[in-house]
């Protein structure tokens, strides 16, 4: 033990206790602490354990509920429904914490406000205040109909939705309207704006009735008799959670009835926040700064330490427990155990401890990544080449990490770092060794043990089970889609760099075929040098004139009659046979070939189309990697140009992998290409990355819906999405197309939900414009 005078001179004493109380300032607005706050409340919130009151019940629209009525929003019949169940049932009153500012059809409308009427003002609606895109704030008020038999209520939390959720909005007084908990608790005493919630009080313990079992089971009636209810989601789909202290992440009508509960228990929570404990570690500081321990020992400091810790904690408790008042305390114990490593630094020479941990760096930088701490590439390959020396078997995996990209590019940088961190911790974890970092996105580790195929592909499979589930960083939730190849050390090979390239095709091969791994073998390299081939060939194919266009004709559901013809592009080489365009569009648009390749469509299948006798529509595939590479819109000005083809003829499809980045300008060439008079098709609708909250804003003038939609019909849950899909186009002012039409019951189905147009194997594949029957016209079609 170290007693007597511990410091070697005033001055470092002093600079050291300076320092510390500079850094005390700075922590409580660095954030650094919050999330030691977070669990130290947590634990609080676990030691005041409370019972709820047992007058609330929370009416559940789980997954199983959307899935039983198959569809969302609900009809307003179905809302309708609910409440007259619960007001049968005894419930005292009813909180729907559901959006309806907006009117719904004139049927459900008015059944829900007949509902309304017969609830006699013991039902509760949504408001919620939200910001607009231009900035201003909005407050989203139940529909007047509603809002004539029903009382709104504020249903908003605080916070901006990446945070725990600590309280909610008592009011919005400007709108005279109360939060669900004063509403359901009127006769509590608000002592601020915000209701602090109590997370003491167990929320699991709240009843909890899935809303398919009120709709369409037999609920007991004395389970709801004089509750009060509060309705809401706690569906994945539509991702109304929230991160709450105690219970992790929770629905949102869940914290509507924690804030009810609260008030109920009279346990509104008032933050005093880091303030009283940052002035107790200022104090200590300063003591530490006079006295300069030079009576206290390290050891007694260590104790010393700790005890005040548990004393401050203990009292942090009491507060909130007898006088419903939070504390953040994590300052202090940081200042407790700063002192104690202030000391110990101060005892010891720094010098030789700043050379030692130089040292240890240099080490671990020369054989680790240092942003993962997976090891390197080069550790990895002298490791294997040994084993490779020694005639060991072994195999090597290769694991890329797909979307990671993506994400970096949406979250930044230094999110996508810390995604691969825990990357290479859940690989360590799951397999007991540490990855090495092959690339920015990919990771390889070798396994001593000989396996076969099938077990080499298992562990492939148990990994990408760890690795793709969602990685939660900053606030910000990542998810990654795995691919693997693997590949093994057999005799004669002639290094460990060649078993990582063949790994490396066996990756390449499963990302192709849409595998989640794969094996290497010899004929993965074959394809490899097919592809090389292709590659070769296609650079001279548009030069050399081996390119022709095949026409798909498009019918008028309603009238059979040929409106349209889709023009498809197809390589008959002289070497390699006709070639399937899924092996060389992907080729094209990797190389950027595409560019002039699509020119040469666009030219071509207008002036071939401006030819026939016949008015009919033109419809043109662009790819995403055109937009990306080229002036799209001069592209088709020039080929309208040379062809004389009208422009309101023509339809340019479009894919919707070409939003997923926001990008204005692809916006910008989109409007002026519809200034032509060109239209914008939305191609394949339904399989890509469209968002729907922009889908209107879109400046696209039909829909395709996809041909695996269309092909599985009369499969009920692809006739949802259909419908769902021409409903939606059909309130957006958009027309309908639909690929793969192949029965005839698939054409008269669609065109019974109001489709205008369709294309398959049913009307015709793609043909020659002699076999359709077009006529060269010696005047330009109009």
């Amino acid at each position: 033990m170290l007693t007597g005078t511990l410091w070697p001179g005033s001055r470092i004493a002093s600079f050291a206790a300076l320092a510390v109380g500079i850094l005390l300032v700075f922590l409580p607005w660095s954030g650094l602490l919050a999330p030691i706050d977070q669990a130290l409340r947590e634990a609080r919130f676990h030691a005041s354990d409370r019972q709820p009151s047992g007058e609330t019940i929370f009416l559940d629209i789980d997954s199983a509920s959307l899935a039983t009525v198959g569809v969302w929003p609900w009809p307003r019949q179905i809302h309708a429904n609910v409440l007259d169940k619960l007001l049968t049932l005894g419930s005292a009153e009813v909180v729907f914490d559901i959006d309806f500012s907006s009117a719904s059809t004139p049927e459900g409308d008015a059944a829900f406000a007949a509902a309304l009427e017969r609830a006699g003002g013991y039902a509760f609606l949504a408001a919620f205040q939200q910001q607009a895109a231009d900035g201003t704030t909005v407050v989203n008020l139940p529909i007047a109909p509603f809002a004539a038999q029903a009382h709104a209520v504020l249903v908003n939390v605080d916070g901006d939705g990446t945070g725990l959720v600590h309280s909610v909005p008592a009011a919005l007084p400007e709108f005279s309207i109360v939060s669900v908990a004063k509403a359901l608790a009127p006769q509590a005493r608000l002592t601020a704006p915000k209701i602090g919630i109590d997370f003491g009080i167990d929320l699991t313990a709240i009843t909890r009735i899935s809303a398919q079992e009120l709709l369409y089971g037999n609920p007991d009636p004395a389970l709801f008799a004089n509750k009060q209810v509060v309705v809401g989601s706690s569906a994945i789909e539509l991702r109304d959670f929230f991160r709450v202290p105690r219970f992790g992440v929770v629905p949102g009508p869940l914290v509507q009835l924690a804030a009810t509960e609260t008030l109920k228990a009279g346990r509104q929570l008032t933050d005093w926040g880091t303030l009283p404990a940052l002035l107790l570690s200022l104090l200590v500081v300063g003591a530490f700064l006079l006295s300069r321990l030079r009576q206290v020992g390290l050891t007694q400091l260590c104790l010393i330490g700790p005890a005040s810790a548990l004393l401050v904690e203990t009292s942090a408790w009491m507060a909130q427990r007898l006088y419903a008042v939070t504390l953040d305390t994590a300052i202090y114990h940081c200042t407790a155990v700063i002192l104690v490593i202030v000391a110990l630094l101060i005892e010891r020479t720094s010098r030789w401890r700043t050379s030692l941990q130089q040292q240890a760096r240099l080490a671990y930088l020369a054989s680790h990544d240092p942003d993962s701490g997976a090891r390197s590439r080069q550790v990895l390959l002298d490791e294997l080449d040994n084993h490779l020396a020694s005639g060991e078997h072994f195999g090597l995996t290769l694991v890329h990490l797909g979307r990671l990209n993506q994400a970096i590019v949406s979250l930044g940088h230094d999110v996508g770092e810390r995604a691969v961190s825990e990357v290479v911790q859940r690989i360590s974890r799951h397999l007991g060794m540490v990855p090495a970092r092959i690339g920015s996105d990919s990771f390889a580790w070798a396994q001593l043990a000989p396996l076969n195929a099938a077990q080499q592909a298992e562990v492939c499979h148990s990994v990408g089970l760890v690795l793709d589930e969602p990685y939660v960083i900053g606030g910000h939730q990542v998810i990654l889609d795995t691919c693997f190849g693997t590949a093994t050390a057999s005799d004669g090979l002639a290094s460990a760099a060649e078993l990582l390239r063949q790994a490396d095709v066996a990756l390449g091969h499963a990302q192709t075929h849409g595998l989640k791994s794969a094996p290497f073998d010899a004929q993965q390299g074959e394809l490899i040098n097919q592809r090389r081939l292709r590659d070769i060939a296609l650079r001279q194919a548009l030069q050399n004139g081996e390119f022709y266009l095949l026409f798909q004709p498009q019918i008028d559901l309603a009238s059979n009659a040929m409106t349209g013809v889709e023009a498809l592009i197809r390589w008959n080489s002289p070497t390699l046979g006709h070639v399937s365009p899924v092996h060389f569009i992907p080729l094209a648009e990797e190389t950027g070939m595409i560019v002039g390749l699509g020119q040469w469509v666009l030219e071509e299948a207008c002036r071939q189309a401006a030819r026939w006798a016949w008015g009919g529509r033109l419809s043109v595939n662009v790819s995403s990697a055109q937009f990306m590479l080229s002036d799209v819109v001069g592209s088709v000005t020039q080929a309208l140009s040379k062809s004389g083809f009208p422009a309101h003829r023509l339809d340019l499809e479009i894919t919707e992998s070409l939003f997923v980045r926001d990008d204005t300008r692809i916006i910008s060439e989109l409007q002026q290409l519809r200034s032509l008079g060109v239209h914008i098709a939305l191609d394949d609708f339904g399989t890509g990355y469209s968002s729907l909250s922009y889908l209107a804003r879109l400046p696209v003038d039909k829909l395709k819906i996809d041909q695996a939609f269309v092909r599985s019909l009369p499969d009920p849950h692809h006739e949802a999405l259909v419908e769902t899909i021409i409903l939606m186009a059909k309130r957006l002012g958009m027309a309908v197309v639909a690929e793969g039409i192949e029965t005839a019951h698939q054409s008269a189905y669609l065109a019974g939900l109001g489709c205008e147009v369709g294309q398959g194997y049913l009307f015709g594949r793609p043909s020659t414009p002699q076999a359709l029957g077009f006529e060269v016209s010696t005047i330009q079609a109009a």
